[in-house]
């Protein structure tokens, strides 16, 4: 399909039957457990609502579909193919098992290293796929030496990915101040600028603020709950990094063999990793810098011009490089071995690259059916001001898990909630601290969604099984949800300062994990020294 074809799906509102795809390959995934036919079946299913249930056509949309949104993305795309080749020579080289080695001597406890990949991730929130990309590839195999299980690992990834890109300066800020201003001309709002509105929203955008501490509170205390409990248990006690009938999204023992052990260097590691953060934060500021719109010399400016993802391209192809220069200066690996290592290292991304096209093609098909629009009609102009900013999470939630992408939903939903907060009230303040909950309930929804292309990635560079991951991370957010849910509420009829009630949502938070990790350790008949081995040395898997 050209252009305008798809230019006038997407002006069509499909109603309820926008939420058949993301249903239909989200049942099947857990159903399954093969992510990929699901999400091409949710892709056709959507394929044949927009062909009027013609088969043959909506096999040839499915088709466009795949190579429209390869195309689109394929920068993306490549990024992970190029990473997979930087991986690749991580592991032969034996950088990773240098490190880990390194690593032993300066962790002791599994709380130390729980804290190390939580930490790491939030210094690394310049993109939320690079947090999963080192932070992944940093304490992969330091994770299971110290009997940290899969599950734990990923769920890390993940939840300090997109929050802490969403909090501390990366691309999120300017896409979101983009956003933003074009709720504000939409409202006819001119007395505030989209920078100070999105200041102002930052204290509502309670899901990044309370997952960042929530996840450090676990990492320290081990109080896990839930299916995360009985993996965090499973790995303890048998070493098991992944359940033994689950298969992960990337396994390196099986996919590119034994290491090169003869001379294990640290520097095979560091120096890769090392040229792709460089090359990425400077490819940030080269592309915003020479982009003609670049709009001033400071840094917000800078961000909103930038283009993140070809930086992300120039610092894995950097990796790969590095990878490749350091294979034959080292004499570590032959000539031979190291072209066939490039070889292996795009083979071990071949079926995540396809899932990510996968996902694509599904957020792109839910976007042409209008979801964001049959979402967006249930909340009207008449909505009681107490309950709007409930209503608004609820929607952002909604249409991000169903679609698989927290910027499409912020793009949906962010002029809306401006709009409708300005006139249900008439409070600048209180419409533009309304963007906090579209942001709250986009991260939510991703965090939770099988189809999402962040939620992907950590089960790739942890090494996951993608359901586990999902099953295990989803408690934890509907925890965090749920508390944020009560505080807007209360926001909602009283207009208390969000100040306020961000440390009673943090209070909550505490007890909260206190009361089921105690419920759950009864529950599943856990041995009562979890915690303390938690938090203690022990023997080494």
């Amino acid at each position: 399909m050209d252009g305008l074809n798809r230019r006038i799906c997407m002006e069509v509102n499909y109603g309820i039957l926008s939420i058949i795809p993301p249903i239909v390959a989200i049942t099947l995934c857990f159903a399954t457990k093969q992510v990929l036919v699901s999400m091409f079946a949710g892709l056709f299913a959507g394929a044949l609502i927009i062909s009027n249930f013609n088969p043959f056509s909506a096999v040839a949309y499915s088709l466009d579909a795949l190579a429209v949104n390869l195309q689109e993305n394929i920068i993306l795309f490549m990024f992970t193919m190029f990473m997979g080749v930087g991986i690749a020579f991580i592991w032969r080289l034996g950088g990773s098992h240098a490190l880990a080695s390194a690593a032993m001597r300066k962790f002791k406890k599994r709380r130390s290293v729980c804290l190390g990949t939580w930490g790491l991730g939030m210094a690394c929130s310049v993109n939320d796929c690079l947090v999963s990309a080192v932070d992944g590839n940093v304490f992969r195999d330091i994770c299971k030496e110290y009997r940290i299980s899969s599950e734990k690992f990923a769920y890390v990834l993940d939840a300090t990915g997109a929050p802490s890109a969403a909090l501390f300066i990366s691309d999120w800020i300017a896409y979101q101040i983009s956003m933003i201003g074009q709720g504000l001309d939409a409202a006819g709002i001119t007395e505030i600028t989209p920078v100070s509105a999105y200041i102002n929203g930052l204290p509502f955008n309670m899901y990044s603020i309370f997952t960042l501490i929530f996840v450090g509170l676990l990492m320290y205390t081990g109080r896990d709950y839930g299916p995360m409990l009985k993996a965090e248990a499973r790995a303890l006690q048998t070493g098991q990094y992944i359940r033994p009938e689950a298969k992960a999204m990337m396994d390196l023992n099986n996919e590119l063999g034994e290491a090169k052990m003869t001379r294990p260097l640290v520097r095979c590691f560091v120096l890769p990793i090392l040229v792709a953060f460089v090359i990425i934060i400077a490819g940030i500021f080269y592309t915003g810098l020479t982009n003609p719109a670049l709009a001033g010399n400071d840094i917000m400016s800078i961000l909103n011009a930038c283009d993140a993802t070809l930086a992300l391209y120039w610092g894995s192809f950097g990796m790969a490089a590095t990878g490749i220069v350091l294979a034959l200066t080292t004499k570590i690996m032959t000539f031979e071995e190291t072209m066939n290592t490039i070889v292996d290292g795009f083979k071990l991304m071949a079926m995540t690259g396809a899932i990510l096209v996968m996902a694509w093609c599904l957020g792109s098909i839910t976007q042409e059916l209008g979801f964001g629009d049959f979402v967006s009609t249930y909340i009207g102009g008449n909505v009681p001001t107490g309950l709007l900013p409930l209503l608004v999470l609820i929607c952002s939630c909604l249409a991000a898990f169903a679609t698989g992408t927290s910027w499409g939903t912020m793009a949906i939903m962010t002029p809306l909630a401006i709009q409708l907060g300005y006139s249900v009230t008439g409070d600048i303040l209180f419409a533009t601290g309304m963007t906090g909950a579209v942001l709250s309930g986009a991260i939510f929804g991703d965090h939770c969604s099988p189809v999402s292309d962040t939620t992907v990635m950590a089960s790739i560079f942890s090494g996951a099984d993608h359901l586990d991951h999902v099953a295990t991370q989803v408690p934890y957010s509907l925890t965090v949800i749920s508390v944020i849910g009560v505080l807007y509420l209360i926001f909602g009829f009283t207009e208390i300062s969000p100040f306020i009630l961000l440390p009673i949502g943090i209070v909550a938070l505490y007890f909260l994990q206190i009361v089921l990790h105690k419920y759950f350790m009864k529950k599943y008949d856990i041995d009562p020294n979890y915690t303390k081995f938690m938090t203690e040395d022990h023997q080494r898997a």
